[in-house]
């Protein structure tokens, strides 16, 4: 997407300092080479899609956002605001919904995001595996990627003959690479088969997650820890999406003790990500928090 756009006349992009390693090192590898990133503070996620918007103009190619930050799971407001002012510049707007996906109901249109590019993948709340990602594509779209593979000319290959310009495939085949291994798509297949017979719609996994991820941030505020310790970064119940982040300074060390306690978490840096998946019990979710009791003590040297 990105070498599809007009960077030599419009060499701005916008985004965030929230955003996942992926997206992250691709900019920062991109300001390198010369062109103008824009990085708008992610918090106060409240007001985010209006000052992404406020930094969007006619110089920008495009603005790439999550709609739920990696690190906390806090869901972000308002970018049908941002997809109306990126639309009204000509600028492209790139949606990353990998941490919305099956554990948040993620509708287009009542987002607001009909014309915007989405990106995500499986391996986390759709339980695919690996070696399952996406790119939607709006319709009508006309760009043509520089970085192109022969998939994305698959139906002219038998019309040969010589062209004086690259040919594209309609719509989202413009953006397709070249022969891969589609495993993958059938494993894919057969957990969303699984997800139906088992009535797993995505609005009882926003249920089912709800509950536990309340359970596991009432639990642990249960335990009247010091909040220079360890503590839940607050945010309401609804504007939270599917994992607990927990604020931690010692959170590489308590990642390791939970570990080493059969709870497998991770960090990103001094916050801490507790995600339940939705086979797990409640009393698997309480011994997890009493695990987590004992690994705040072993790590603060109270063995």
């Amino acid at each position: 997407l990105l070498s599809a756009l007009p960077l030599r006349t419009r060499s701005r992009l916008v985004s965030t300092d929230g955003e996942f390693h992926t997206l992250a090192r691709q900019l920062a590898r991109l300001r390198e080479e010369g062109l103008e990133v824009v990085l708008v503070p992610a918090r106060p996620v409240e007001t985010l899609a209006e000052r992404l918007a406020a930094a969007v103009d006619a110089r920008t190619a495009a603005a790439l956002v999550s709609s739920v930050l990696f690190e906390t799971a806090e869901i972000v407001p308002q970018l049908g605001h941002l997809a109306e002012t990126c639309e009204r510049h000509g600028a492209v707007l790139l949606v990353d919904a990998y941490h919305h996906l099956n554990v948040v109901p993620f509708d287009l249109t009542g987002l607001g995001l009909e014309r915007a590019f989405v990106t995500g993948g499986g391996y986390k709340y759709c339980q695919l595996g690996e070696g399952n990602a996406f790119l939607r594509v709006p319709a009508g779209c006309r760009l043509r990627p520089v970085l192109t593979g022969w998939y994305a000319e698959f139906d002219a290959l038998e019309r040969g003959g010589p062209r004086e310009r690259v040919a594209y495939a309609a719509g989202a085949g413009a953006f397709a690479g070249a022969t891969y291994d589609p495993t993958a798509h059938y494993r894919a297949a057969a957990v969303f088969d699984f997800h139906v017979t088992q009535g797993l719609t995505p609005e009882r996994l926003r249920a089912i997650s709800r509950h536990q991820v309340g359970r596991l941030e009432e639990g642990i505020l249960d335990l009247g820890l010091d909040p220079a310790v360890a503590a839940p970064v607050p945010m309401p119940a609804e504007r939270r999406a599917g994992f607990l982040a927990v604020r931690a300074p010692d959170a590489e060390r308590l990642t390791a003790r939970l570990r080493e306690r059969g709870v497998r978490v991770d960090h990103r840096g001094t916050i801490l990500r507790l995600g339940p998946a939705p086979y797990l019990s409640d009393r698997q979710l309480d011994d997890a928090v009493a695990a987590f009791a004992d690994a705040v003590g072993a790590a603060s040297g109270r063995e």
